[in-house]
C-alpha cells in the first residue's frame, strides 16, 4: 500500500483488538494476510490430499468407487452449503473473532479425520471441516477490503489464490511421503490439526481490523440487507455461474485422476503424487499472473473466456496420452487456466465498489454455485464406474464441461480499469 493510504481513521465500533488506526498500516496488512494465508495452506492441504489418499484408503479401510465419489463431493457440498449463509449472517459479527472460532473448529475436524473408525466418519469430518473453512474464508474478504486499496484488489486476489495453489502442490506432492514418514495417513491429519491450533493462537495475538473511509477509496457504506445485492446486480449470477461446468471437471480430476493414472500409466502412489503436483504448479503460475495480466491489459473478461476454450481440450487429451512427461505438461496447462479464472471472478465484485458485506455475499454466491458442479462431478464419475462403466468413460463425459467459462465470460460486462 502506498503512503497516501495511511491516514488517520476512527477506531471501528466493536473492535476489541486494541489497534489504533492511526498507526502505520502497510506492512501490517501483509502480517494480517500472512496469518490468514497460513490457515489457507492448512485448509487446502486437508481438502486436496484426498486424491492421493483414496488409493491408500482402498487398501486400508476398503473404500468403494461410490464412497470415493461421496468423499470428493462431501467437501464441495459443504463449501456450497455454507458459503452464502456465512456471507449473509456471519459477516454481521466481529470477523476477527469468527476467524478464530472457525480456525479452532477446523483443527478439531482435522483431528476427527485422524481418529475416524470408518469411511462414514471421514466423510462427516470432511464435511464439517469445509463448513468451518468456508465460513472463515468469507471473513477473509472483509479483511482484504479493510487493509488494501482498490488498485491492489486484483493483485491481492492473485496472491490469495496462488497461496492456495501452493497448498495444492504440497498436498498432492508430499502427502504420500508424509504417510510413510509419519507412519500412516492418520498422523498426517494430526500434524495438520496441530498446525491449525498454532495458527489460531498466533491469530489471537496479531489478528486486527482496520476501517477505511470512502474518501480513502474505501467501499460505499452498507445500506439494508447485504443479500439484496443479488437482486440489484443480476450480473453477479453470471459471475458465479460461469464456473459450474469447470467445477465438474475440476473436482472429478482431483478425485479420480490419481487412481486413473495408477491404473493406466502403471504408476505408484508416490509417483502419481509427483505427477499431480504439476496441476497446482500450473495453478500457482495462473493465479499469480492473472491479476498482473488483467491490470496490465485493463480487462477482466479475456482471462475468463479464453480458459473456457483451452480447458476442455486439455482435459480430453489428458485421458488419451500414455507419455508421462506429456501428461505432466497437460496437467500444468490445466492448472494454469483453471486457476487464472478465480482471482478475476473474485475481483469483479470489488471492481463494482460494493460494501464489504455485499462483496462477501457476491463471492458467497460464487462459492455456492461452484461447489454445485464440484459436488455433481465426482458423484457422476463414481456412479458410472460403480455401475459397470470404465473410469476412462466417466472422466471423458465430464471433460468438456469447462465450456461454461467461454459462454459466461462472453456474456459478462467488462469491469476492468480500461472500461472504468
Amino acid at each position: 500500500m502506498s503512503a497516501e493510504g495511511h491516514r488517520e481513521e476512527q477506531q471501528p465500533v466493536g473492535d476489541t483488538s486494541g489497534f489504533t488506526s492511526a498507526e502505520p498500516q502497510p506492512r501490517y496488512a501483509w502480517v494480517v494476510m500472512g496469518n490468514l494465508w497460513g490457515m489457507d495452506l492448512a485448509n487446502v492441504f486437508v481438502f486436496m490430499s484426498i486424491g492421493v489418499l483414496i488409493p491408500i484408503w482402498k487398501d486400508d479401510i476398503g473404500i468403494t468407487p461410490l464412497q470415493a465419489g461421496l468423499m470428493g463431493s462431501a467437501g464441495f457440498f459443504g463449501f456450497g452449503l455454507m458459503a452464502l449463509p456465512a456471507s449473509i449472517w456471519l459477516t454481521k459479527y466481529n470477523p476477527r473473532l469468527i476467524t478464530l472460532i472457525c480456525s479452532l473448529g477446523m483443527a478439531g475436524a482435522a483431528l476427527l479425520h485422524a481418529v475416524a473408525p470408518s469411511v462414514e466418519v471421514i466423510i462427516l469430518a470432511r464435511f464439517t471441516f469445509v463448513l468451518l473453512a468456508v465460513s472463515r474464508i468469507q471473513m477473509q474478504i472483509i479483511f482484504i477490503q479493510q487493509w488494501f486499496k482498490p488498485r491492489l484488489y486484483a493483485v491481492v486476489n492473485s496472491l490469495d489464490f496462488s497461496n492456495r495453489s501452493v497448498g495444492q502442490t504440497l498436498a498432492v506432492a508430499i502427502t504420500p511421503a508424509l504417510v510413510g514418514l509419519l507412519g500412516g495417513w492418520r498422523a498426517v491429519y494430526v500434524v495438520l490439526a496441530i498446525a491449525l491450533v498454532i495458527l489460531s493462537l498466533t491469530w489471537s495475538v496479531i489478528g486486527r481490523e482496520r476501517r477505511r473511509s470512502q474518501a480513502e477509496g474505501g467501499p460505499a457504506p452498507q445500506v439494508g440487507s447485504p443479500a439484496g445485492v443479488l437482486k440489484r446486480h443480476k450480473v453477479l449470477w453470471i459471475v458465479a455461474g460461469c464456473q459450474i461446468g469447470a467445477a465438474v471437471s475440476f473436482a472429478s480430476l482431483l478425485t479420480f485422476y490419481p487412481t486413473y493414472a495408477i491404473e493406466s500409466l502403471d504408476l505408484s502412489v508416490t509417483e502419481v503424487g509427483f505427477l499431480m503436483s504439476f496441476f497446482p504448479i500450473g495453478g500457482i503460475l495462473g493465479s499469480l499472473s492473472a491479476g498482473a495480466i488483467s491490470q496490465r491489459i485493463g480487462l477482466r473478461k479475456p482471462l475468463i473466456w479464453i480458459p473456457g476454450i483451452f480447458l476442455p481440450v486439455f482435459y480430453f487429451t489428458l485421458l488419451r496420452v500414455d507419455i508421462i512427461p506429456l501428461a505432466g505438461l497437460l496437467l500444468l496447462g490445466i492448472g494454469f487456466f483453471a486457476m487464472a479464472v478465480p482471482p478475476i471472478l473474485s475481483t469483479i465484485p470489488l471492481d463494482m465498489r460494493l460494501p464489504p458485506r455485499e462483496v462477501a455475499v457476491a463471492l458467497g454466491l460464487l462459492r455456492t454455485l461452484f461447489p454445485i458442479g464440484a459436488t455433481f462431478g465426482p458423484l457422476l464419475v463414481g456412479a458410472i464406474q460403480e455401475g459397470g462403466g470404465s473410469l476412462f468413460l466417466a472422466l471423458s463425459i465430464v471433460s468438456p464441461m469447462p465450456i461454461t467459462l467461454l459462454i459466461g465470460g462472453r456474456l459478462l460486462p467488462e469491469t476492468g480499469p480500461k472500461k472504468r
